[in-house]
């Protein structure tokens, strides 16, 4: 704890601890920046536009495990990575996750077992709030495909695989900036979890639409999918309105939905459990971003 020190003309000032100050490596007449959020004061050495680096190693060639670290890597700030790996068919799975996952990424150097990849043209963090919506867009993207698919429509839909890219690019820039900025200050941590909790949701379309066979499916479960639809749109109203009573709506419809019609469909309607499981697991989800959503609003 610190105490304030009236100076002249009104000012005030403060103690930095030196134990701080040294780690920051600061010292007399250094610039620091210091940011207002809300009732807070944030105070941090000045930024520089060096690139944090980091070097990693791919240990096999699976594909989850080699897209879990990378995205990881990018997730949490690092603008230039020195990747080792042992086989050509590693570095050709990285290059497939770099163009599907990260934003600004590119291959600026390749040698027998190593590669070098740097952010070139990631967008500034002034740009969140448009890649947010953008991710928001994709999600109603992904609602709107399963729909024309369960509904067996003959027009031309754009393929959910590439909605479903598009979805986890923007989700980790947002997880990424989230880190690198610390976006919603103090809030940080209940954002990353709601971001999570929505991404699992339309997850779950994604499943459903991967093992969808294009059959005719009964009017229980079109109206299974319409209630998804309607949760999503409301917690997506709740976020952008900063209206807390909405979240109430979405518990009372997720109970009478999950308890009542859900469980009865997974008896009732056996040839369509997957399709029932999936919706159900989408709208469980979304009713537990409400928790997170509830202290962003607050």
């Amino acid at each position: 704890m610190v105490k304030l020190i009236k100076q002249g003309g009104g000012g005030f000032t403060i103690y930095l601890p030196k134990k701080w100050v040294d780690e920051n490596k600061l010292s007399k007449g250094d610039n620091l920046d210091v940011t207002v959020s809300g009732k807070e004061l944030i105070i941090g050495p000045k930024a520089t536009n060096k690139k944090s680096e980091i070097e990693t190693k791919l240990t096999n060639s699976s594909e989850t495990s080699i897209r879990t670290l990378i995205t990881n890597v990018y997730r949490t700030g690092y603008d230039r990575v020195k990747i080792f790996f042992n086989t050509e068919d590693q570095f050709k799975i990285l290059q497939k996750i770099i163009k599907t996952r990260l934003i600004g990424f590119e291959v600026i150097k390749k040698e027998k077992d190593f590669c070098i990849i740097e952010n070139i043209t990631e967008p500034s963090v002034d740009q969140f709030d448009n890649i947010l919506n953008k991710l928001f867009l994709n999600i109603e993207e992904i609602f709107d495909i399963t729909k024309e698919r369960l509904n067996n429509s003959k027009e031309k839909i754009e393929d959910y695989n590439e909605v479903e890219e598009r979805i986890h690019k923007y989700d980790n820039f947002c997880r990424r900036m989230i880190i690198k900025q610390k976006l919603i200050k103090q809030k940080s941590e209940l954002f990353w979890s709601f971001l999570s909790q929505i991404i699992h949701a339309q997850r779950e379309l994604y499943l459903l639409n991967k093992s969808f066979n294009n059959k005719e499916v009964s009017k229980q479960i079109k109206e299974l999918f319409e209630t998804a639809k309607r949760l999503f749109d409301l917690t997506k109203q709740a976020y952008f309105e900063n209206n807390i009573e909405i979240l109430w709506k979405i518990h009372k419809i997720e109970r009478e939905t999950i308890y009542k019609k859900a469980y009865s469909l997974l008896e009732t309607k056996p040839k369509e459990s997957k399709i029932t499981y999936h919706l159900a697991s989408c709208i469980r989800q979304l009713h537990l971003s409400t928790s997170s959503l509830a202290g962003l609003i607050m």
